[in-house]
């Protein structure tokens, strides 16, 4: 398995666990990662990784009020998603929903080490079209993470 148990993380070591293993434990989203076609969520993805307030954000959002990770990274990001769609309601297919979400849980279950996962429904009909996400429980007790 992918995960090791370690929980004392850079933003820097996060991005590269993430870049390093997430293939191999999403072997279905092989593309989302490497074709070209979703390069672009891809790299937003990865990207928003490295903002340390972003993701301790991400993590209450999920641990205090049952806020799916997928929906809090869409929320912020919204305008960067109308942009990359071409869309005013930011329009995502049904591959690119599934890529992030299997983002996401690589994130919370093989690399921060939560050990329990619920699909709740987020219900995000004017934007992105998605109507469930995962929430993830069981969070390491000393799980930190600093910047770069």
């Amino acid at each position: 398995m992918y995960y090791e148990e370690r929980y004392n993380m850079t933003t820097g070591e996060i991005s590269q666990r993430i870049s390093n293993g997430f293939t191999d434990v999403y072997t279905h989203f092989k593309e989302f990662q490497h074709s070209c076609e979703y390069r672009a969520y891809w790299d937003k993805c990865l990207d928003s990784l490295a903002d340390r307030d972003f993701l301790i954000c991400v993590i209450f959002c999920n641990d205090v009020f049952a806020i799916p990770p997928v929906k809090t990274f869409l929320t912020y990001f919204r305008d960067d998603f109308i942009r990359l769609t071409g869309d005013e309601r930011a329009r995502l297919d049904t591959f690119v929903k599934r890529g992030i979400g299997a983002f996401w849980g690589m994130v919370f279950k093989f690399v921060f080490g939560y050990t329990k996962q619920k699909s709740v429904s987020v219900s995000m009909n004017e934007y992105f079209m998605v109507k469930a996400a995962s929430v993830y429980g069981g969070k390491p007790t000393n799980l930190t993470i600093e910047g770069i």
